[in-house]
């Protein structure tokens, strides 16, 4: 069975038994839906990694500690020690708040491919 995302999840033994049945089911019968899965997830993860190394440089410029930066930001620690590993699945409003505790202004475009 593959390794979930879902590490922290606190589930009752029968409850995890049946979760991995269901998974090894779906492995099973829909493999093309796990490729799938695994790219989309590959490339979300790829440009958050974008968007985290953008910040933590913005962050060092700085010289705000995680402390500093989550009391400015108005964002919980657990939330930002997140953001800073990639990882989770942040709002463009909590990037917005972020940028702005860093005297940074947040932009999206839209480009040609």
């Amino acid at each position: 069975m593959s390794e979930s995302r879902h590490k922290f999840v606190t589930m009752t033994p029968e409850q995890r038994e049946r979760w991995e049945r269901d998974v090894a089911a779906i492995e099973e019968e829909k493999p093309e839906l796990i490729r799938w899965a695994k790219q989309v997830m590959e490339e979300k993860r790829a440009m958050l990694v974008q968007v985290t190394d953008l910040l933590q440089a913005a962050r060092e410029a700085s010289g705000l500690t995680l402390d500093q930066l989550q009391e400015i930001a108005g964002i919980n620690k657990a939330q930002l020690s997140k953001l800073f590993h990639a990882d989770g699945n942040p709002t463009l409003y909590t990037l917005h708040r972020v940028a702005d505790a860093l005297g940074k202004r947040l932009v999206v475009t839209l480009a040609e491919k």
